[in-house]
C-alpha cells in the first residue's frame, strides 16, 4: 500500500451531535483531512481499519507501553483496531457500536472514562474544497480525579496520534 500525500490534518470544533455521544462529556476534539480520491468510494469502516492498520510503529509502541501501565490498575487494554475480535485473537481492537457507509462509531467504557471516537466521511459542499473529509472526532466523559489526570497524561499523545493516523493513511 502506497501513502496518500501528505496533507495536513486541521483541528475543527466538535458537532453538537458529537458531545450527546456521551452526555455529561468533559472532553472532545475534531480533525479532518481530505480524503483521497482512492479511498472517497470505500464504506469508512474499511477507511478506519486502513488508518489504524497503517500506523507508524511509535504509535504502535505507544499503545502497547499504555496497556503495559495501566493493566496493574486493572483498566482495559486494546489495540488499534477496529472491532473487539481481531484476527491474531490476543488483545482486542475498540469496539464497533454503530455505523453505516459514511460513518463509524468506536467506543469502550472503563473505570477511569468512557470514549466515544466518530470517524466519518462528508462532502465538503465548497467547490473550492477537497470533494471529500474524512473527520476523526474523540468524546471523552472522565469518572473522577483518576480519570482527569488520566487524560491530562495521554492528551498530548492523543492530539499526535491522530493527527499522524490521518495524514499516514495508506491508499
Amino acid at each position: 500500500m502506497n501513502s496518500a500525500p501528505t496533507s495536513k490534518a486541521d483541528e475543527i470544533v466538535p458537532e453538537a451531535r458529537h458531545w450527546q455521544l456521551l452526555p455529561g462529556a468533559d472532553f472532545a476534539d475534531s480533525y479532518r483531512i481530505p480524503l483521497a480520491a482512492s479511498l472517497a468510494q470505500k464504506q469508512v469502516a474499511d477507511i478506519a481499519a486502513r488508518m489504524m492498520a497503517g500506523r507508524p510503529a511509535w504509535v504502535a509502541a505507544l499503545l502497547d507501553l499504555r496497556n503495559r501501565l495501566v493493566a496493574p490498575f486493572g483498566l482495559k487494554g486494546a489495540k488499534l483496531a477496529v472491532g473487539e475480535v481481531q484476527p491474531d485473537g490476543r488483545m482486542p481492537g475498540f469496539p464497533v457500536l454503530d455505523g453505516d457507509a459514511s460513518h463509524l462509531l468506536l467506543g469502550m467504557d472503563d473505570r477511569h472514562l468512557d470514549f466515544r471516537l466518530c470517524i466519518e466521511k462528508s462532502p465538503s459542499g465548497h467547490a473550492d474544497e477537497a470533494p471529500q473529509w474524512l473527520t476523526a472526532t474523540t468524546v471523552v466523559r472522565t469518572k473522577g480525579l483518576p480519570g482527569k489526570a488520566y487524560l491530562a497524561v495521554i492528551m498530548p499523545f492523543h492530539r499526535r496520534i491522530v493527527r499522524t493516523l490521518l495524514e499516514k493513511m495508506p491508499e
